[in-house]
């Protein structure tokens, strides 16, 4: 990713409605597996981006994240988190772990060769019974200049996204599209973006991580935190991203 969107992202992260919101989302999984397992977690953040997720799961156990830029591991590192340089492409984690991996927003990028064979490492890495969570973009008609700024491979689809999870030996416990309610008007604003902008080039292409007015990212983290209890029970069929958990075998 440029550079300059990870300090975007580190000073918009703690409060933008769209991290708030994903970030509540896995919290609330994690806590339910630390109270299932009667203990503290051991935890990887694989693609650990500035950290804030990280930070947020420490009450759970043990967390350590890792990512291949050195500019997000230093604003990792800013928040006090355990953290180490990995290209997911060559990790070689122990296996049997960890008992949760999150890989948030991170499978998509250009840098990932073989998603794969990342997936793959990522179950050996876990201890049976161990989760994998993860969070893509979806859809390639969706795909805009945000995908040039934060270099986006590929766009998923959620059926697409359970068999790379079932590829790598996991079961899959959750696989939902997120932010259905939203899917409708991005979709839109995408679509008239794209047709302004035909045939030419913008002088620099950044990111959609700017955080709107207060009252509307009020609304906005109102409506996705509700959206989130919501798809644990009842996964939804239309959304700009998609959420999985995945469980390896006892």
């Amino acid at each position: 990713m440029n550079p300059r969107e990870y300090r975007q992202m580190f000073e918009v992260e703690d409060y933008h409605w769209w991290y708030v919101t994903l970030h509540d989302l896995i919290a609330r999984l994690v806590a339910e597996e630390r109270l299932r397992r009667g203990r503290g977690l051991r935890i990887l953040d694989a693609g650990c981006g500035t950290g804030r997720l990280c930070q947020l799961l420490t009450p759970f156990g043990k967390v350590s994240g890792c990512d291949i830029s050195d500019e997000a591991l230093a604003l990792t590192r800013e928040r006090g988190i355990d953290v180490f340089r990995a290209d997911l492409n060559a990790l070689e984690l122990p296996a049997d772990s960890f008992d949760i991996i999150t890989s948030i927003d991170t499978l998509y990028h250009q840098w990932v060769v073989d998603d794969a064979a990342v997936v793959a490492s990522f179950s050996r890495a876990l201890r049976p019974g161990g989760i994998l969570m993860l969070n893509l973009v979806a859809f390639e008609s969706l795909r805009s200049s945000h995908d040039i700024a934060v270099l986006t491979r590929k766009r998923y689809t959620r059926r697409e996204v359970v068999d790379l999870l079932k590829g790598a030996g996991l079961s899959v416990e959750l696989a939902s599209y997120r932010l259905a309610l939203l899917f409708p008007p991005i979709a839109l604003l995408r679509l008239v973006r794209r047709f302004l902008a035909a045939g030419t080039m913008p002088p620099e292409v950044r990111s959609d991580v700017t955080a709107p007015q207060r009252p509307l990212n009020s609304l906005l983290t109102r409506l996705g935190t509700w959206e989130n209890r919501f798809l644990r029970r009842v996964p939804l069929p239309i959304g700009t991203s998609i959420f999985a958990v995945a469980r390896r075998q006892s």
